[in-house]
């Protein structure tokens, strides 16, 4: 797995999370209409929220998966989808706020661990959570004392809570997938590593035969000949300069995971195998 394979696979979790908040946006938070249904909480807000939370997921399923974008829109568009809910719930916090049953800031609450789960990268997920946890201070501050008596003076700081508890969440969770993808890095290139190492012996064991070949013929040919020593001296030099760069290849022959069925190595299989996985990357990624 390569530079581009890594880069891909960090698209690829940006879109995924990107879908899921958009999905979970477009189902779920209609269901906000129920809150303090008995009051006159206007409709548009939470159906609009929902809606581009639709639209985003509809982007991904029938754009994305066509033309992938790049993951710097898989990010914006998951900033958008949140904004769209914060959005929603400040309109119809205002309204809600008359229910004197009514715990205020659920959204915010919710929001807050939702974007720590599924923040495609750390500042657009630091981002969004600063916006669910500010957002209620700022609207608590602009509330009529009137208004304030139904809230629990706490309550914005709860909701700030909320939002550091979410970033270390967060914050957590990308250290760890990036941990992973360090741990996976380092495997493949060791992997690579022992491929190359076995390449190279198979290689030494099929230059093996013809330089004994060759260092007999030489021998043979010094016995019946000697007025040819000049030329056979610099065939037998050029043997043993072939001969001494097998040596370092003792090193990656000891550091070699030896499994059962390795003790006979066949030279050719190795070389067709690796012949054919070279052929796979040139077409693709791996």
């Amino acid at each position: 797995m390569n530079s581009a394979s890594f880069a891909a696979l960090h698209a690829r979790h940006v879109w995924r999370g990107t879908l899921i908040a958009a999905l979970l946006n477009a189902a779920l938070y209609p269901l906000d209409l129920l809150r303090g249904h008995d009051l006159d909480v206007p409709w548009w807000p939470s159906l609009g929220a929902s809606a581009i939370g639709l639209l985003i997921a509809l982007f991904i399923l029938l754009v994305h998966r066509r033309r992938p974008q790049s993951a710097l829109v898989g990010s914006l568009l998951f900033a958008l989808n949140q904004f769209a809910i914060l959005a929603a719930a400040w309109i119809a916090g205002n309204y809600q706020l008359h229910d004197p049953t009514l715990i205020p800031f659920q959204t915010h609450k919710l929001g807050t661990l939702t974007v720590a789960i599924l923040a495609p990268e750390r500042w657009i997920g630091l981002l969004c959570i600063a916006a669910f946890a500010l957002i209620p201070i700022v609207q608590f501050s602009q509330f009529d004392p009137a208004q304030r008596a139904h809230i629990d003076s706490s309550e914005p700081l709860v909701v700030f809570v909320y939002g550091v508890v979410a970033s270390v969440l967060l914050l957590y969770r990308l250290r760890g997938l990036a941990s992973e993808r360090e741990l996976v890095k380092a495997q493949t290139e060791a992997a690579d590593a022992r491929r190359t190492a076995r390449l190279l012996l198979a290689m030494r064991d099929l230059s093996n035969s013809p330089l004994q070949v060759i260092a007999l013929a030489s021998a043979s040919i010094r016995g019946r000949s000697p007025e040819l020593g000049d030329p056979l001296d610099r065939l037998d030099r050029a043997v043993q300069r072939l001969s001494a760069l097998q040596q370092p290849l003792k090193i990656y022959e000891a550091d070699l995971e030896w499994r059962p069925g390795d003790e006979s190595l066949d030279a050719d299989a190795v070389l067709a195998a690796a012949e054919v996985q070279a052929r796979a990357r040139r077409s693709g990624p791996t």
